[in-house]
């Protein structure tokens, strides 16, 4: 099973890092990890440079996207998309959505386009390969200010 991560980067946070994921990354991966002390000064900064998800609409948005999709069930606190050769599950908390998905990669795909859809800046990570990354991806800075 695969198992993604995603949280709203606060937008300056993510024009700041654009380019530097690796250390948001291992930001993410250290409070997962850690069981120590620390852990709450890890929370806290997690907590300064995200933002609250905006359920209803967020959920109403991609409820409305996959509805027509064969195989799309929604459930109380997630979504559940079942292709032919994969399924997913999209779960939902105020800080952060959970996509857990087995089998080919048809329906995570499916329902990472319509998140990247919504908004920018939802950064997406699976801690179990270490791989990590903006479901939107940003535009690097122009220069002098712009």
């Amino acid at each position: 099973m695969r198992e993604y991560l995603i949280y709203k980067i606060k937008e300056d946070v993510a024009e700041e890092y654009f380019g530097k994921e690796i250390k948001l990354f291992q930001l993410f991966l250290e409070e997962y990890k850690t069981f120590t002390q620390q852990k709450e000064v890890l929370m806290k900064q997690i907590l300064y440079i995200t933002s609250p998800l905006q359920l209803n609409p967020l959920q109403s948005f991609i409820k409305q996207m996959l509805l027509s999709s064969k195989g799309f069930q929604a459930e109380v606190h997630s979504f559940l998309l079942e292709c032919e050769k994969s399924s997913a599950r999209l779960s939902f908390s105020e800080r952060y959505m959970l996509l857990q998905s087995v089998g080919s990669f048809e329906a995570e795909t499916a329902i990472f386009e319509n998140i990247r859809k919504f908004e920018r800046c939802f950064f997406a990570m699976d801690f179990k390969y270490y791989r990590y990354g903006w479901l939107n991806p940003l535009k690097a800075r122009s220069g002098y200010g712009s």
